[in-house]
Parts: C-alpha cells; structure tokens; sequence
C-alpha cells in the first residue's frame, strides 16, 4: 500500500499523541486535530485522508455531527470513518451506524491492534471502490462478504442469481419456482418473507432480516433488499441477499457486554433498572406493582480477604447457581403465591456483592416474607470453599432487603434505594436475615454514618482517641510482663462509645487501617515515654487487622516509629488472627519474616476458634498462641474447655511457643490454667483496662508472688 494517509480526531491530548506514534510507527501518514473543527479546516486545507478515525465526545461539535457532515459531502460519501467512544451502551452505538460510522472502536484503545483495524478498513474501502467499477470483484467480493443477487420475473419465481446466492439457499440453478426460494425460511419469518416478496409485484420494494435452518440445524441470519423492476424494463424484480450471521453474533455480544455481567451471566445493574423502570410504568402509563429482593453478601469481602478473588469469584458463581436453581423450583407454591407468579421475575448483579431480584405483582406482604425467607433459607448455607477439601465451609452471610411500589418509592431509583438500605441494616446486625424496608430506620442508618463521619475526624485528629493497657501476668509469680494495648474512643457528645461498636463500623467503612496506624504509633511513642520515666512496661501486644497487616507499608511504618522514638523492637508483640494468615499465605509469610528479623514478637490470637491448623504454627514465625477467653470461662467446670485448653498448652510447649490465656476473671480458673502449664494471664482478675497514667501506676507497684496468695 502506498503513502497512506490518517486524519485523528480526539480532544484528549495522550490520545492523539499515543494514536499518532503507533500509527506512524506502522507507515502511515497521520495527522490529527483536537477538535471537529479543527479537522474540517485541515480538509479545507486539502489535506486528503484515507481513513478518519473520529472521537465521539469533544467539546464543541460532537463526533456524531461531525460524522453526518462529512457523509453528506460527496467526497467523503465512502470514506471509511471509525468512531472512538467509551460509550458501550446500545443507544451510543447504534447512533454511531446512523451517523455514517464504518465502525467503531471502544476505549480505551487497543493499541497494538489499532494499526491492524485500520488496515482491515483500508482494504474495506478499496474493495467497495473496487465493486463500484468491476463486475469481476462484484463476484469476487460476493463470495467474502456473503453477498449475492438475484432477479425473479413478474410471478416471483427465480430467473438469475450468483453463485453466492445459490450457496446461502442451497438451492439449484434458475429457474427455480417460488417455494424453492421460502424451503429454508425459518417458520417464524415466512410469512413476512412471503408478504415482502409479494409487495414486489405490486411495485414496492423491501429491506428485511430474516433466518435461514440448514438441514443440520443451524441457523443462518440474512439481511435481502428487494427492487421492483424499472418501469420500461419487463415485469419481476431484482436485489440482493447477505449473510449477515457474524454482524448478528457480533451485535449480540454488544448487547452481552452491555446488558449483563460477565462473571455471573446475570444482567448487569443498567440493564435491570431499564427492566424494572418499565415494569413500573405499567401498561397505558399506570403505575405498576414492583416488589425488590436486594441481597448483599455481608461475608464476600471477608471470603476474598481470606482465600484470593479467584475463590471468591467462583464462590459467587455457585451463589448464583442457588438463586437460578431457587427460581427453577416451586418457588411461587412455597410461598404461597399464584402459579404465575414468576412469569416476570428479573434477577441480576447489582455490584460487587449486591444482587437484584425483582417481582411483579400486588401480593401481601406475608405472601412476600414468606418468598423472602424462603429465598433466604435456600441461599443461606455456607458453601464449600474448595472441592479438595469438602469439610472447609464459609458463609455469605446474606442480607435481604424488600421494598415495594408504590408503597415505598415511585421510581425505580428510590426502590432500589430502600431494599438496599434494608439489605445494609440486615448485614450490620450479622446478616442471614430478611429486613422489609421501614421508613424509622432511615433515622438509624442517617445516625450510623454520622458517628462513622465523626469517627473519621476522630482519627485525623487523635484527640478522641486514647489508649487503654490491660495488663498480662506471669501465671506463676503474677508479676506484669507487659500489656496489650486497646482504643478508646471519647466521643465529644455521646461520651465513651463502646468499642463493639465503633471497630466494626471501622472495619466496614475502611477506617481500620489509619486507625491502626494511629494506634502503632502513639503506643510506641507511650513506650518510649515510660521508659524514659525508669518504667518497664514490658512486651506490649498491638492488634493488627488484615486491612494493615496486608495494605504495605507496615513494617515501614514500625521501622519509622522505632527509629523516631529509640524504642527496642523487643518491646513489641504484633497480634493477628488465623484468618488474617489464610487471606495470602505468601505476602503473610514474607511480613512475618520481616518482623521476625527485627526481633518483633508475633502473637497468634483466638487460637481455637477458628481453623487451629498445626500448619501454620510449624510455616510460620510464631512467638505465642493466645487461647482465647471462650475457653477460659467455665474452665473449672467444663471438662471440655480444660481438655482443650491442656491441649493447646501442650502444642505450645511441644513448640516451644509461650501460651497466654485471656479472658482470666477468677482466682480458680488462674489456678487451673497454672496447673496445666500456661505461661502468661490476662483479663480482669488481674486488671482491667485501663489508661496509660493508671497502667504506670499499675506497673510501679509491688507484686506478691501468685503461689503465695
């Protein structure tokens, strides 16, 4: 090919710039505009493209209008012309083909193909010039583009037809009668191939699509234009049939990528509102009866958190395949609703962890908590994390939210803005629950992100925060050896809010890892001030959750904090959960190392309560197990918590891993746990939690061997 020369038009500078360098990288000519306007004065300016590559969205003159203008100068009538958009809705792309677009390209583009797109519409457009002077590449090209045509006389039987048009009916040669011509029609669009032929004979001519059905089944989609004869030529007709089946399959796939979700195949959350919008609308204008299921997954951030997107992703699919099955069942008769009833059900994604089940119908509300807990009873269950390991289950947790119109909202927007709210109230009360939406509990959710608001300048000013020290024991001498370090939160209004209350809602909104980091380093700074005082407060434990043990830059900050403050790193203790370790056994082990190597102890916490596997004691670095106070409190008296309890202090010993025991509130349940051979105590037989003035106190005093009170 020689010189060949292209006109870009895009308003975003990286764009144009990007675009030019690949193409000319290629061997074409380029020039580019950053505006419509600015393109069509090049062209006054004789500059002469081969192909336009054409920005929808500019400032100014739309590329759409841009498009329709250059179709109608003559010039320009066959110009391949490409539309770049980031639009990949229907509407956006089909007013991209009634502007005169070639095609189009969605963004952001794909450079290394862009060069060969470009080529394959240069081509395009010299073999259409091509047809317009040679019969001979008429046939040719009929052959490539599934193109054939035909003339029939004045009863509408076959006179004369390519080669190609023979092959897309597989018929034989003319003459053939009219019923040849209909054998392959799909039944559904014969009479409307039958109605259209017959429109010829009285001079109108047509454009239709319609199927073909091979003897094998397959189905062919064709697009036929018909002409009556001139007026001065003899009776019949003549056009031109294509196979247009890849344009079909292609649209299709728009429309997939458009309307549904690729992950689940459910329809996606545009395409649902447009559902339901019209549902709402009801016939003749009337407002229709729409009831909303809005379910989100309290537990799917958790899942991916501790076993990897790839798990929580085909955990999701399975999740799907619980609603799809609900649905195929008796759903409506277990509920007690009509037959019909789910004639016009809509399921869809929503977003991440939110899913949209959608009911017409005027049904009473017992008729709808009874489908809901049903639906909720069928999609509850925890599911196998993975098939190698059919006992290792994990729960959802599913909230579902109901909302009705009109009742609750007349627009979908507002339906779904009270299921949603209601799903939210299900899922921070521990979700596996229905919630029908309630206008009292807007109050609730308006007051809970207020504190969540509050809570966020609470942290980025820290003068709400304080820090609390409960002290931990030597199980034999009962002398403090050091402290685990809790966050209080002084509200200026409400006083002290509850830390069961303020640390979930942390962790739901995000804050948890600033908060953290606050905590690190004003504990720290504490340390420093104790010892600086001739205190020794011993080892001091800091809680650390997956959001700052994962989220990078922890060990960073303790180097940091260490450095500014002069504080040995002994001095420290990191403490996680068993569930924090699963999320990423590699990032935790390469963490782990790196505070092992800086001599900071790490603390595994809960041990018990979840999954207690003996691998991760023996994989990685750990200092303590921390059993957790569900064991300690009726140690005396239960003979399973003590057998569990000897157990783990056993597997400590036998690792050479110290054993603390929180939770201690009696004199009987510390001399038990001394019996078998636990190391450290906490809890509030020896203190409670307590401020950092109070806690030097604390650590001041003298102590009192254990053995001799």
């Amino acid at each position: 090919m020689n010189e060949v020369r292209v006109l870009v038009v895009d308003d975003e500078p990286v764009t144009r710039i990007i675009t030019d360098k690949v193409l000319q990288a290629q061997g074409f000519t380029v020039r580019s505009a950053e505006s419509a306007e600015a393109a069509f004065a090049l062209l006054a300016d004789d500059f002469r493209p081969d192909l336009i590559l054409l920005d929808v969205v500019m400032p100014g003159m739309s590329g759409y209008e841009a498009c329709r203008r250059l179709r109608a100068d003559a010039r320009y009538e066959h110009l391949p012309i490409v539309m770049l958009t980031a639009l990949d809705d229907q509407k956006s792309i089909d007013e991209a083909y009634f502007s005169g677009a070639t095609d189009f390209i969605t963004k952001p583009l794909n450079m290394p193909l862009l060069p060969h797109r470009v080529r394959h519409l240069l081509r395009s457009a010299m073999t259409f010039q091509q047809l317009m002077t040679s019969r001979e590449t008429l046939l040719n090209t009929q052959k490539l583009a599934g193109l054939g045509d035909w003339t029939l006389d004045s009863s509408g039987a076959l006179l004369e037809c390519s080669e190609q048009f023979r092959a897309l009916l597989g018929i034989g040669r003319p003459p053939r009668p009219a019923s040849a011509l209909l054998a392959r029609v799909h039944p559904e669009d014969r009479a409307r191939v039958e109605a259209a032929r017959a429109g010829l004979r009285g001079g109108a001519g047509y454009e239709i699509e319609y199927r073909l059905v091979g003897p094998d089944g397959a189905v062919t989609h064709l697009l036929e234009v018909g002409y009556p004869n001139a007026p001065d030529a003899p009776p019949g007709a003549h056009g031109y049939t294509q196979d247009i089946t890849k344009r079909v399959e292609v649209e299709a796939q728009v429309r997939r990528l458009a309307w549904f979700d690729p992950l689940t195949g459910l329809r996606n959350r545009s395409r649902m509102v447009e559902l339901m919008a019209d549902e709402m609308a009801g016939p003749d204008g009337a407002a229709g009866v729409l009831n909303l299921f809005f379910v989100h997954l309290t537990g799917l951030r958790k899942f991916a958190l501790l076993f990897g997107q790839a798990r929580a992703d085909a955990a999701l699919r399975a999740f799907v395949e619980r609603l799809r099955r609900f649905l195929a069942a008796d759903a409506a008769a277990l509920a007690g609703l009509p037959d019909d009833a789910l004639a016009g059900v809509g399921l869809g994604r929503y977003d991440e962890a939110d899913f949209m089940l959608s009911l017409p119908g005027d049904h009473s509300l017992p008729a709808l908590a009874r489908f809901a807990e049903a639906l909720l009873a069928a999609i509850a269950a925890p599911l196998e994390v993975a098939a190698d390991d059919p006992g290792e289950a994990f729960s959802l947790a599913p909230a579902i939210g109901v909302s009705r119109s009109p009742a609750d909202a007349r627009d979908v927007h507002g339906l779904i803005h009270c299921a949603m709210r209601s799903a939210i109230r299900g899922a921070v009360e521990g979700g596996n629950r229905v919630v029908f939406f309630d206008p009292a509990h807007e109050a609730e959710l308006a007051a809970r992100h207020l504190l969540e608001r509050q809570l966020r300048v609470a942290i980025d000013h820290g003068d709400q925060l304080e820090l609390y020290f409960q002290p931990k024991v030597d199980a034999l001498s009962g002398a403090p050896v050091g402290a685990e370090v809790l966050l209080r939160w002084q509200h200026p209004e409400r006083g002290m809010v509850s830390p069961g209350e303020f640390i979930p809602l942390a962790e739901q909104s995000g804050l948890i890892r600033p908060m953290t980091d606050w905590l690190l380093a004003r504990a720290v700074d504490q340390i420093a001030a104790w010892r600086a005082a001739g205190l020794t407060p011993g080892r001091v434990s800091i809680n650390m959750s997956a959001h700052s043990f994962y989220g990078g830059g922890v060990v960073r900050l303790i180097d940091e904090v260490l450095a500014r403050t002069g504080v040995p790193a002994t001095q420290l203790v990191v403490e996680i959960t068993e569930g924090t370790l699963m999320h990423d056994h590699v990032a935790a082990l390469q963490v782990l190392n790196a505070l092992r190597e800086r001599q900071i102890g790490i603390s595994l916490d809960d041990f018990g309560t979840g999954y207690s596997s003996l691998g991760y004691l023996q994989r990685f670095p750990i200092d303590e197990i921390k059993v957790d106070r569900s064991f300690v409190t009726d140690l005396d008296s239960n003979p399973g918590n003590q057998a569990l309890v000897s157990a783990i202090v056993g597997l400590g010993r036998a690792l050479g891993l110290a054993v603390v025991a929180e939770g201690v509130e009696t004199e009987a349940q510390a001399g038990h746990l001394r019996r078998l051979g636990c190391h450290i105590l906490q809890g509030f037989l020896y203190g409670r939690p307590m401020p950092a003035a109070d806690f030097a106190t604390y650590i001041a005093r003298p102590f009192r061997s254990a053995s001799a009170s």
